[in-house]
């Protein structure tokens, strides 16, 4: 098992110095204000050991009551009508915690409370600032839930279900809705856990007069109460290290693409000059092997030009390994390119020999050969360029991915973080397929 102590040490050390070695000019400063501002806060967080628990799930499943079960005292108001929450309510939890000087419950309004689109988005980025998330349900999954567990798990945060009410099935009716959910849930890889409760449970009496009436009984949580303090005390550290990774490195996505759509045009003339230049070295120079090295060393430069140019420096052998990664990716860089040269180059070498046979006839085709040679040094070097960007936008460098790659680290080496967040990984959304617009 990781060290949380260690793990959060390094954390914040790591966070602190790659923000440094960002370079962020007064014009990024200004346009990410408010997600500097949202790390800032969550590196505070990390620094005094402050862990935050929303709850989260439709109206009505019963969030509000859950915690005030949780808690033991009527602190989150409840209503007999559905969606009684309107907007979040803090409140500190008074039990200690192993490694963690402070816990907050975070009650939210439901995820279908409110129609409107926008508002239901700023109910969620709220959400995912918390760093763990009771999901709460109140019987099978339907499309609600399964839409906002996907986008929860995409965002990378550790997710605990809890299925309220459970005081309405009996055994074999359990038995089905939790066979049914793990179904729906069955794009996870590991079997996700879900808690049984009943946070205001409810029990006919029958009165003097004779009426039925129905009394709420003692909440059944204590089962769950006890696997969540021993989840917090295990890794409550862990969730604050991993929402702090989770906002830097979609800040870090942030600032990636705007960088790219700020330099576009720069980027352009900058591919268009390697281009030419690659070019007229091609279609100059006779030998294949000298062309290849010349092609690796113009693309070489054009990737470490491009890295200055968007404030992602790499170096030279970083550069060389990118490219011969990119062709090895791409057949028209790797070895449909070679194919191409060494038939045109064996063709001009072809007709060079039989020169002074056609007294000096065959040269003439070899302009042709020559100008094909140089469409292809600048179709493939405008392609690398392209590549080279796209692979800067959406790739993880050692030095200015950190937080990323420690994130990849952590979830690797804790099997119980895993299990809450699913094992889980999407194929990149489609938000960050369409970037064409942003590539040069």
């Amino acid at each position: 098992m990781i060290n949380q102590r260690d793990i959060t040490t390094k954390c914040k050390f790591l966070v602190a110095q790659w923000k440094e070695n960002l370079k962020l000019t007064n014009y990024e400063r200004t346009k990410f204000e408010d997600t500097l501002n949202q790390l800032d806060f969550q590196i505070n967080k990390l620094e005094k050991k402050e862990l935050q628990i929303s709850v989260h799930g439709r109206v009505g499943v019963g969030k509000s009551s859950l915690l005030n079960a949780l808690i033991e005292k009527h602190i989150f108001p409840t209503d007999i009508i559905n969606g009684n929450t309107k907007t979040s309510k803090h409140y500190r939890w008074d039990k200690s915690f192993k490694g963690l000087n402070k816990v907050e419950l975070i009650d939210s309004p439901g995820t279908n409370e409110i129609n409107n689109s926008n508002k239901e988005e700023i109910n969620f980025n709220y959400v995912l600032d918390s760093d763990l998330i009771l999901y709460v349900i109140d019987s099978d999954i339907n499309r609600v839930d399964l839409n906002s567990i996907e986008d929860l798990l995409r965002s990378n945060k550790p997710i605990l279900i809890v299925l309220n009410r459970c005081d309405q099935w009996n055994t074999r009716e359990t038995k089905l809705i939790l066979s049914s959910i793990h179904r729906k849930l069955s794009f996870c890889k590991q079997k996700v856990k879900i808690a049984l409760v009943s946070s205001s449970p409810r029990e006919a009496k029958i009165k003097q007069d004779g009426t039925v009436r129905s009394e709420q009984t003692t909440p059944k949580v204590d089962i769950f109460k006890n696997e969540l303090k021993d989840i917090i005390d295990q890794s409550g550290e862990f969730f604050l290290c991993i929402n702090t990774l989770r906002i830097a490195d979609q800040f870090y996505k942030l600032l990636k693409e705007n960088r790219l759509l700020k330099k576009k045009k720069e980027a352009q003339c900058l591919i268009g000059r390697h281009a030419t230049l690659k070019a007229s070295g091609v279609a100059i120079n006779p030998f294949l092997m000298i062309d290849l090295i010349t092609g690796l060393a113009f693309d070489s430069s054009l990737i470490i030009q491009l890295s200055k140019l968007y404030g992602l420096e790499v170096g030279g052998p970083t550069a060389r390994q990118l490219v011969k990664k990119l062709s090895f990716q791409n057949s028209l860089l790797g070895g449909a390119q070679i194919g191409i040269q060494i038939t045109l180059n064996i063709f001009k070498h072809i007709l060079i020999l039989a020169a002074p046979l056609t007294g000096g006839l065959s040269l003439a085709p070899t302009a042709p050969i020559a100008l094909a040679q140089a469409a292809l040094a600048i179709h493939s070097t405008k392609l690398i360029g392209r590549l080279a960007a796209y692979n800067f936008l959406m790739g993880t460098s050692r030095e200015n991915g950190k937080p990323r790659l420690m994130l990849n680290y952590l979830l690797k080496n804790n099997s119980d973080l895993r299990i809450m967040l699913g094992d889980f990984k999407f194929l990149a959304s489609s938000s960050e397929k369409n970037k064409n617009y942003l590539l040069p």
